[in-house]
């Protein structure tokens, strides 16, 4: 029944590749969800839907309240402490600070309960509040912290798109920003002007958290309780997500490279051993990520250069880290054709990023920048390619189930 919810808003395939990916995860680790006091006041049946759908599919996640609003904590409670119940919810109330928290919280959830923190007014800093969050993200390894706000993510001023530099634009959506990189975007999109006060105020906090927690693995989303659903479980999202941002690097030959890691991140993301031959070819270039977490691999050929691989790890997925990979290909290689089995469970994103595609037996092509009179020849190529895995073809194509951008 949620699954079926959740293909009214997005698709089905994304809906399940999400939920796969949080069903890895300790239940604790899940995400964080922190509502606004105004959100509870006038969204608190909403709020409530959401996280009853979220329990149909076995997730439960704390409430944090006071965040921003300490003052607003009590009357919080109450409306939450008559709504959820109503629904069936099973709640408990800590105070943030409180002894043995962290493991007192991964008992209830794996009890399927829903623990409600709350921030007391007690004069405390947002940025202490916020470092206090940090540490019990640290604690339970949370992967996402979800600030819901009644308008939703962050929202450009004016219509037109938010220049940050030389070839580095920004994406909206109707005026919304559903990507903030905080090593790449913050301080130009800052400096920009093109955010209101309360959305710099957004951008800053989680920067605040993110650096509190010293983690390149923690996730910021901001976006509505009626949206809260497809945020989560959605490639395009219904939000802003704001991520630390990871380092990428490039290298243009596989002696540069510790293979034997390459190795295992291709082997493990698409679930198949590499034929004895795939490191003969001299890439055009390899792109990676430090911790040898993801990578993409660029050949050269006649017409575009041709992305072979583009993987991320199992336990990195949702990351962000496949985007960062894109985004500092995309930037060296206006030109690209790749190809990718139909039932990718990421062809929703592929599609996204694309200027264009043929379906073909056994395979979908895609390509960028490419003109039109080389699109044959490319597609020609694709499908001649050779199999690069042992045993079979490979079921995943470019990327194995790898995350896409969870924007």
């Amino acid at each position: 029944m949620v699954l079926t919810f959740l293909e009214s808003v997005g698709r089905r395939s994304e809906a399940e590749l999400y939920l796969r990916l949080f069903h890895q995860l300790p239940k604790e680790s899940f995400a964080l969800i922190a509502p606004g006091g105004p959100v509870v006041r006038y969204g608190a049946g909403a709020l409530v839907e959401q996280l009853r759908l979220l329990a149909e599919l076995d997730l439960f996640a704390p409430l944090v309240l006071g965040l921003f609003d300490p003052e607003s904590v009590a009357a919080s409670l109450e409306r939450l402490g008559r709504a959820l119940p109503s629904v069936g919810l099973v709640t408990t109330v800590h105070a943030i600070g409180e002894e043995g928290l962290a493991e007192t919280i991964r008992k209830e959830l794996r009890a399927e309960r829903v623990p409600i923190l709350a921030f007391s007014a007690n004069g405390s800093t947002l940025d202490e509040r916020l470092r206090e969050l940090a540490e019990l993200a640290r604690a339970l390894d949370t992967r996402k912290v979800v600030l819901l706000r009644r308008r939703g993510g962050l929202r450009a001023r004016g219509d037109r798109p938010i220049e940050l530099g030389s070839g580095h634009t920004l994406a909206t959506s109707g005026g919304w920003i559903s990507v903030i990189n905080l090593r790449t975007d913050r301080a130009a999109l800052l400096a920009s002007r093109r955010i209101g006060k309360r959305d710099t105020e957004l951008v800053e906090s989680a920067n605040t958290l993110i650096g509190a927690l010293g983690s390149s693995s923690l996730l910021v989303s901001v976006t509505s309780p009626l949206t809260l659903l497809r945020e989560l479980f959605t490639v395009k999202g219904a939000g802003t997500l704001i991520k630390p941002g990871t380092a990428i690097e490039r290298r243009g030959a596989y002696a540069e490279l510790d293979v034997a890691r390459l190795k295992h991140l291709l082997e493990v993301s698409f679930g198949r051993p590499l034929v004895a031959e795939f490191f003969d070819r001299a890439p055009l270039a390899v792109y990676y990520e430090a911790a040898y977490r993801g990578a993409a691999i660029v050949y050269d050929e006649p017409e575009a250069p041709y992305l072979s691989k583009f993987a991320v790890l199992p336990e990195a997925q949702g990351e962000g880290i496949g985007a960062d990979l894109w985004h500092a290909m995309q930037r060296d290689f206006p030109k690209l054709f790749w190809r990718s089995r139909p039932n990718n469970p990421i062809t929703p994103w592929y599609q996204s990023v694309c200027d264009g595609m043929l379906r073909r037996p056994g395979w979908d092509v895609y390509f960028r920048g490419v003109p039109a009179e080389a699109v044959p020849k490319i597609v020609a190529r694709a499908e001649a390619l050779p199999a690069d895995f042992g045993g079979v073809n490979e079921a995943a194509g470019v990327g194995a189930p790898a995350a896409p951008p969870p924007e």
